[in-house]
């Protein structure tokens, strides 16, 4: 039978084995809640950086698709209908120089007939033959009319290269406007994304080569105007020279004609 020592030093010993059950098991409660605490730290500080890269890396709108979106329908539709209407008002501009100055040289030429009586002796006309009379009126009208036929051909040349100039520009404008209408059947279906095939980009690149080179050519063509309407004011001028000098034969002519008493009958020169 177990004394009564014996049993209080077996109550002593659980007690102590209790008590270091007991506190093991609170060095690994604690042991446990530090290593949630430092892996929900690691979490957070996973997330944050997450969060942080998220932030950096997002770049803005590439400057390359909005390149792409500009040069392909608005701006380069944009380029073509201003470099069309750059050509337009080209022609337009010197056609309307070029027509004027005609009319204001059949205007003045018209009035050859009553300048050059003006200015001449009236006694001498109205002391002429008959003969002679009409003999000048005709040569006044022949001159009158070869004057227009000259100063008509001469404009309608300049008329043609003018002409010739627009239409190869439009050949070059309508080219470049094929180019971006197949660009926008495709664009039309995937918009943006298919504006970066090799297809698409090639087509722009040649329209916008077509519009680079009516540009170009609007340069030199206007050059060119330029000294075709100063070529056709000369021309008019000696027109007009030429058919003042043919005026004053006629005076001449009409003299020699009351003097020899209309016997004299010319044909009339050419110029």
């Amino acid at each position: 039978m177990p004394t009564a020592m014996d049993v209080a030093v077996a109550v002593c010993r659980k007690r102590a084995w209790c008590a270091v059950r007991r506190k093991m098991f609170a060095n690994m409660f604690v042991a446990r809640m530090l290593a949630l605490v430092a892996l929900a730290g690691t979490v957070t500080a996973r997330a944050k950086l997450a969060d942080a890269r998220i932030y950096v890396d997002v770049a803005p709108e590439s400057e390359e698709l909005g390149e792409i979106e500009k040069r392909y329908t608005k701006e380069l539709m944009k380029e073509l209908k201003s470099a069309s209407d750059d050509a337009l008002l080209l022609f337009s501009e010197y056609a309307s120089r070029s027509g004027g100055d005609l009319k204001i040289f059949l205007k003045n030429i018209s009035m050859l007939n009553s300048d050059t009586k003006n200015s001449m002796d009236r006694s001498l006309l109205d002391n002429a033959p008959s003969s002679c009379r009409a003999q000048f009126e005709r040569r006044l009208r022949k001159i009158e009319f070869d004057a227009h036929r000259a100063a008509s051909f001469n404009a309608e040349n300049h008329h043609k290269f003018l002409l010739a100039h627009m239409i190869v520009l439009r050949m070059h404008l309508n080219k470049s406007e094929d180019y971006i209408k197949k660009c926008a059947n495709i664009v039309q279906g995937c918009g943006i994304p298919c504006e970066t095939t090799p297809k698409v980009t090639r087509w722009r690149r040649l329209a916008l080569e077509e519009i680079n080179r009516v540009r170009d050519d609007i340069l030199h063509s206007r050059r060119s105007y330029r000294d075709l309407v100063l070529h056709g004011r000369r021309r008019h001028n000696h027109i007009r020279r030429q058919a003042t000098a043919r005026a004053d034969a006629a005076v001449t002519e009409l003299a020699e004609c009351a003097k020899s008493g209309g016997t004299q009958n010319k044909d009339e020169d050419i110029i």
